[in-house]
């Protein structure tokens, strides 16, 4: 892609690449006739030869360096088209070096920085812009606007972003993008789902909003839609190995081995060595029956996944299975400290207990199991009435934030805050961040949630 002109209008340096390319033959006729000129001259005048030389090679290498440019200005903007952002931060400075006026380029270095979380730097490229173009350009407008919903401001200026998206704005797949990758951040499915499907039929073939649909509908629970949309981005792009990995995935979770084996067998011909592949490889094997061979890529995969709960669990089941209930306990315990809420953990930690005659532990364990899968299907529900239609019942949103308080606290307090939104004195909420900031050690945002819970029907005292 060619360079635009620079702010004042004056194409920066020489001309873009298709141009330059017009020009090579004429470019090389001159240049051949300098060379020749240049011979004459130095026979004629021995003197002169090195002066000569040294100006062609100056000129060479300044002709070399903006071919070097060029190059990474289309190297920064695949690296940012493809979120790999600190990828581009070197190919982006050459380009501010090389273009210091450009707008473009500046524009393109605040879109590296704020997906970076670095939105001093975004700020400063985006004011620059501002004084060269004495001005904000469309892109530069659609810049401060997606900065201010990855600060958490997508209600703001979600309307005002769609109605570009409506109006064709060639910046409408960057802006769909940006908001399906708040809404999925903080879990609003439905809003999520919304611009997805927009971004889909901008860029039909563009694989990333099916994949992202795809994780989508699963946490909305349709499965099957999330199967589809799996094999659809894997048709465009069969070489998607993370694609491939969560279809093969959800087969496994939907115990149907015989449908998850190919798209494993496939991604372990091309990388046997990656832990997730052996693990998940590991899993069909023990669903298939095939113990050993189970065994022998679950504890490969478990030294570089010490994390992996699915392959703790799955270690459990296989020492239970073979008698062994006292490691079955250990590797169960060890996948509840990763997540003490993983069910399945607990099911099989209770019957390695059991099997041990440990059976009042193991009726605490059920018991606990019990609850858990109640909130967490409580959770699920309330998130998935949110993305049919935005959820107004203040208890609802502060069970789902409470929830997520001990395992991910930004999205908890997101939604905390929705529910004081919808009845700011709303007392379970109040009695839970004052309770978690007091944790924190942060005394002046737990006094003021303090300040709003009633001791008998009255405010308690400042």
């Amino acid at each position: 892609m060619p360079l635009p002109p620079a702010a004042d209008g004056v194409p920066p340096l020489p001309p873009p690449a298709e141009e330059a390319a017009r020009r090579r033959p004429a470019a090389v006729a001159w240049g051949l006739h300098a060379l020749a000129r240049a011979g004459q001259a130095a026979r004629r005048r021995p003197r002169t030869t090195a002066a000569v030389t040294i100006v062609l090679v100056l000129a060479a290498a300044a002709g070399g360096f903006y071919v070097y440019a060029l190059r990474q200005w289309d190297a920064a903007q695949a690296a940012v088209k493809d979120n790999r952002a600190e990828d581009a931060q070197g190919s982006l400075d050459v380009c501010l070096l090389v273009w210091p006026r450009s707008v473009p380029v500046h524009v393109l270095a605040a879109r590296a920085a704020r997906l970076q979380g670095d939105f001093a730097a975004a700020d400063a490229h985006l004011n620059r812009c501002l004084k060269l173009q004495h001005g904000a350009t469309e892109a530069v407008q659609v810049e401060l606007l997606l900065m201010r919903v990855q600060r958490g401001e997508e209600d703001d200026v979600a309307p005002e972003l769609m109605r570009r998206v409506e109006e064709g704005s060639p910046e409408a797949p960057l802006i769909l993008e940006t908001l399906a990758r708040a809404y999925m951040f903080y879990m609003r499915y439905g809003p999520a789902y919304v611009c997805l499907s927009r971004w889909i039929g901008v860029e039909p073939g563009s694989v990333e909003p099916l994949r992202w649909r795809g994780w989508v509908l699963e946490r909305m629970g349709d499965r099957d839609a999330a199967i589809r949309d799996y094999q659809r981005a894997l048709e465009l792009d069969p070489g998607r190995a993370a694609v491939r990995l969560r279809l093969a995935e959800l087969f496994l979770e939907r115990n149907s081995p015989v449908d998850a084996l190919p798209h494993l067998e496939l991604l372990y011909k091309q990388t046997p060595d990656r832990p997730e592949v052996q693990a998940r490889l590991g899993e069909c094997r023990f669903l298939r029956g095939d113990h050993e061979e189970s065994r022998r890529l679950l504890e490969r995969a478990v030294e570089r996944l010490p994390e992996d709960t699915a392959v703790l669990v799955h270690l459990a089941k296989l020492e239970q299975q073979e008698g062994r209930p006292g490691p079955a306990e250990q590797w169960a315990r060890r996948a509840l400290k990763v997540d003490p809420t993983d069910a399945e953990a607990e099911f099989t930690l209770a019957a390695s207990l059991e099997a041990q005659g440990r059976r009042d532990e193991a009726r605490a364990v059920r018991e606990q199991c019990a609850r858990h899968v109640a909130m967490l299907k409580r959770v699920a529900q309330v998130l998935h009435d949110d993305a049919e239609h935005s959820n107004s019942d203040p208890d609802a949103l502060s069970e789902v934030g409470t929830a997520f308080l001990p395992t991910n606290p930004r999205v908890a307090l997101y939604w905390l805050h929705r529910a004081l939104e919808r009845d700011p004195a709303h007392q379970p909420t109040h009695k839970v961040l004052a309770e978690y900031y007091e944790g924190k050690g942060e005394a002046e945002k737990a006094a003021s949630h303090r300040r709003q819970l009633k001791s008998d029907g009255k405010p308690a005292p400042p």
